[in-house]
């Protein structure tokens, strides 16, 4: 056994591999196709280059083959003879043959380090290898990529296309998934925020060499990232993803107003430094944020229901008369629903494909948008509710339908942004109107409690005896809403509210209509007056900041929201 000192960890190397790649596709990907035919300053096209990279790449199989059966190795060919030939073999081929070839063989070199033992390791010829044909490769073209860009847009879109994975990645975190510690010791929070401060630099440093020609340095980097963490300690994980993505899209701005000679003035400064804090720094943190993307469908499951419950509740706090209201984007509440629901009810026929790493045909995204937010306002406030939590349901069953093994990414992205991620995008709307005074919920209390008592007054006294749509009568179900709002008023009383389930629920339900079986309607009426009046007199007295933090939270569902939902259901009023 080996006794020398391992010195890079199976993650560490498979995370040095990746970044270089990660960075250099970044650059490929978004380059025009005819510009690989074009020379390069080292005398090939960027076709024969990645075809060199690509097959110095499937090298380093052979190599650890040979190593481990112990048969002797090879001397060395002459590497200028291989490149040669390689470069032949690729004139013929195009550009997504070549990539394909690149990547499959990349996938196999990872592959391969996955697979080393602690010996291995420990090698120094293996890391030498890997040095040669990967991490220590990639960099040695990083100049051929950078005298392939010719204008500030294109180095633009580079950067923002590299950006996507990045931030989906960050996204399908999750809220929760924010504050995980990462594999080097911050909160993925603290990570976002560290990505944001150098985006901010940046582009303060573009400003500067496009207006003067300086090319400003920014200080120490690890004083500049522990001031980092120290202010973004106890900030709102959505605050910090705000800025990241405000401070990305000034950034990307500033870089699409560089000329030909800024970009390639002083060694290329500008692209280096774009390079290194855009996609050359998103590869830098690829391995430990994909590593803690939700890959098993009941990690998926988790995050939904986080998410749901995020948006559910104070959407429920909202209550349903507000939802034909305008939001702070411009369109109503139930438009904003709608677009939700919309495209839950979307998934489930793409998810199919996504699992296999494809897309169908493409979808007009804002001309879907357009009509959902046209139709929403024929439908009322119930069915919208309705419509929304139906396609929660259904995604969350085709989610819960999946077989326990890993799901492609490109599954993830699409249940992520189509549920939490989607939710948290629309989250501060809906925050934004719920009442959070003791006035802003006595106004909705009132107005909810003014449409019901009216609704169930032209029912008369005698008409309480009736069925209604749900199967009990109209005295049961007032009998209902008066046990709420007195179970309301006990729990407030004792200053803590109940923890409720559909059982209990139900169960209370029972005993409620059980112990008014033989109250008479006019009694029962009486009875649900008095109800509403002790509980306003309670809510009256709270001061806002309890109001705020404990009681806004609960009441709409004893309450308004209650009183709102059974207009619908059994008193044909429609919201």
């Amino acid at each position: 056994m080996s006794t020398t000192t391992r010195a890079i960890s199976r993650k560490d190397l498979i995370a040095k591999i990746e970044q270089g790649y990660i960075a250099s596709r970044a650059v490929l990907d978004a380059l025009p196709t005819d510009r690989w035919d074009e020379p390069l300053p080292a005398g090939w096209t960027l076709k024969e280059m990645v075809g060199h990279l690509g097959y110095w790449e499937t090298t380093v199989r052979p190599y650890i083959e040979a190593l481990r059966s112990g048969a002797p190795r090879e001397q060395g060919g002459d590497a200028d003879a291989e490149n040669a030939k390689v470069a032949a073999e690729v004139r013929g081929l195009t550009r997504e043959q070549v990539l394909e070839r690149w990547a499959a063989a990349h996938a196999d070199v990872l592959a391969v380090a996955d697979s080393l033992n602690e010996d291995e390791l420990a090698d120094e010829s293996v890391n030498e290898k890997f040095n040669g044909e990967t991490y220590g490769h990639y960099p040695r073209h990083f100049a051929d990529l950078g005298a392939a860009i010719k204008t500030g847009k294109e180095l633009a879109k580079i950067a923002s296309t590299a950006e996507v994975p990045f931030r989906l990645a960050v996204m399908s975190l999750g809220l929760a998934g924010l504050d995980a510690a990462t594999s080097t010791g911050w909160t993925f929070k603290d990570l976002v925020a560290h990505v944001t401060e150098w985006s901010d630099l940046t582009t303060g440093r573009l400003v500067r060499y496009r207006e003067t020609g300086a090319m400003r340095s920014v200080g120490d980097a690890d004083e500049i990232n522990a001031a980092v963490v120290q202010r973004t300690k106890g900030r709102d994980a959505r605050e910090i993803l705000d800025e990241l993505d405000a401070s990305t899209d000034k950034l990307f701005a500033e870089i699409e107003k560089l000329d030909e000679k800024q970009l390639h003035a002083n060694d290329d400064w500008a692209i280096a430094i774009v390079a290194g804090n855009t996609y050359g720094h998103f590869a830098e943190h690829h391995t430990e944020l994909f590593d803690a993307v939700p890959k098993r469908p009941a990690q998926l499951i988790e995050r939904m229901r986080e998410g749901w419950r995020m948006f559910r509740r104070p959407l429920g706090r909202l209550g349903l008369s507000p939802l034909s209201q305008n939001t702070p984007a411009g369109w109503t509440y139930k438009a904003l629903l709608a677009h939700l629901a919309y495209w839950m009810e979307v998934l489930p026929e793409e998810l199919p494909a996504r699992l296999e790493g494809r897309r169908t045909s493409g979808v007009e995204f804002e001309a879907e948008n357009a009509r959902e937010a046209g139709t929403s306002a024929a439908r009322s406030a119930h069915d919208t509710i309705a419509r929304l939590d139906a396609a929660y349901r259904k995604v969350f069953a085709a989610t819960t339908a999946l077989p326990d093994r890993d799901v492609h990414f490109m599954a993830i992205r699409l249940i992520a942004g189509e549920t939490y991620g989607h939710f948290l995008e629309h989250l501060y709307e809906i925050e934004a109107a719920v009442p959070r005074t003791t006035a802003d919920v006595l106004r909705r209390y009132d107005d909810a409690w003014t449409r019901f008592r009216g609704a169930i007054r032209e029912r008369g006294r005698s008409g309480l005896m009736e069925a209604t749509p749900s199967g009990w009568s109209y005295r049961d179900m007032c009998a209902h809403a008066a046990n709420w709002l007195q179970q309301a008023v006990i729990e407030l009383e004792a200053g803590e509210f109940r923890s409720w389930n559909a059982e209990t629920i139900q169960a209370e339900n029972d005993r409620a209509v059980e112990a008014h079986r033989l109250v008479g309607p006019e009694a029962m009426l009486d009875e649900l007056d008095t109800s509403h009046r002790r509980l306003r007199e309670a809510l009256a007295t709270i001061p806002d900041e309890r109001m705020r933090e404990a009681v806004s939270g609960v009441i709409p569902f004893y309450s308004y929201l209650h009183w709102e939902e059974h207009m619908g259901a059994d008193l044909g009023v429609t919201i």
